[in-house]
């Protein structure tokens, strides 16, 4: 049988976040006669999440469906939960998000209401040490929008929504988009494999709108706030979104080489800046080292930094 809702959440070795993420899903209802159906994605090598899986399948008032994705990748985990996905919309979530109490309601009614291709929910974070955050890292791990619900969205170009980054934490896909277009694995242990994909859908003509009623609640760990990995997130996801806004431009050389230009001019202004915001404060400090490395990500001329897969690697050696 068919679902009316696929609601996706790709994991990787990440069990206590998981089991409270599933948690908030399963205690969700749905309203009489609609279908959901839960598709946990492993991306493990060990299927990690699987008892946690179980677990939570035999309490579960919708099925749950575990299978695995490897290798580990991103990219590899999203394209085999959308493969899986038997409803007209897709829903995906991370791991370390929990949902609202009326969350699948407000998503249900906002896609009956809403004629949009793809719909953003807000994400509110919750940092496990809020002392450690500053200004840009709030920001980073936020998706917040002063705007009405049904409100255009777009992920790049002049018309680029300011202030958010569109990605696909607590979004809501009409499978149509997914008829030609998969998330790309070169992207996959870099991150902005989510970013890439919307690039190339608003290129193609695809409508993004916003929906604040869906709202989600992020687990942010203390070592997500360590200042030495954050400036290579950002200078990672630098790179990533000058790839991809350059892929889905006509004429992707030239657009890449005109993003660098721009950011080499932004590199120069920063530099000279940077005695003033050491002037300023820690937290102005810290901030334009996070906007430089971004800056210096879009110059970049190397490949794209695998973050995820570092971060990965570090915590499996955390964990001994």
């Amino acid at each position: 049988m068919t679902a009316d809702l696929s609601i996706i959440v790709c994991t990787y070795r990440r069990a206590e976040p998981l089991r409270r993420a599933l948690d908030s899903v399963i205690a969700q209802r749905a309203p009489d006669g609609v279908r959901v159906e839960l598709i946990v994605v492993d991306n493990s090598d060990d299927r990690s999440a699987e008892a946690i899986v179980a677990a939570e399948a035999a309490r579960s008032p919708f099925p749950i469906v575990y299978i695995e994705a490897h290798p580990p990748n991103i990219s590899v985990a999203r394209n085999a939960g959308v493969a899986a996905a038997t409803g007209p919309v897709i829903a995906f979530l991370d791991d370390d998000q929990q949902v609202d109490s009326d969350w699948l309601a407000q998503a249900l009614h906002g896609v009956a209401t809403h004629d949009h291709d793809v719909l953003f929910g807000p994400v509110t974070p919750v940092f496990e040490a809020p002392e450690r955050t500053t200004a840009a890292i709030r920001a980073l791990f936020s998706r917040g929008l002063a705007a009405p619900a049904g409100a255009e969205l777009f992920a790049m170009g002049p018309r680029k929504t300011p202030g958010i980054t569109l990605a696909t934490n607590n979004s809501f896909f009409r499978t149509a988009a997914f008829r030609d277009a998969r998330f790309d694995e070169a992207f996959g242990n870099a991150g902005g494999e989510d970013y890439d994909l919307l690039c190339q859908l608003q290129a193609r003509g695809f409508r993004f709108g916003w929906l604040p009623s869906a709202r989600v609640s992020e687990e942010v760990p203390a070592r997500r706030c360590d200042v030495g990995y954050l400036r290579r997130r950002l200078y990672a996801g630098g790179q990533a979104f000058a790839a991809a806004v350059a892929r889905a431009s006509p004429s992707p050389s030239a657009a890449r080489w005109a993003i660098r230009a721009k950011a080499a001019v932004q590199a120069v202004l920063m530099a000279l800046a940077t005695p003033v915001a050491a002037l300023r404060g820690r937290e102005a400090w810290t901030d334009h080292g996070f906007r430089f490395a971004g800056v210096l990500g879009k110059l970049s001329f190397g490949r794209l930094y695998p973050i995820y897969r570092h971060e990965n690697d570090g915590a499996k050696r955390a964990r001994g």
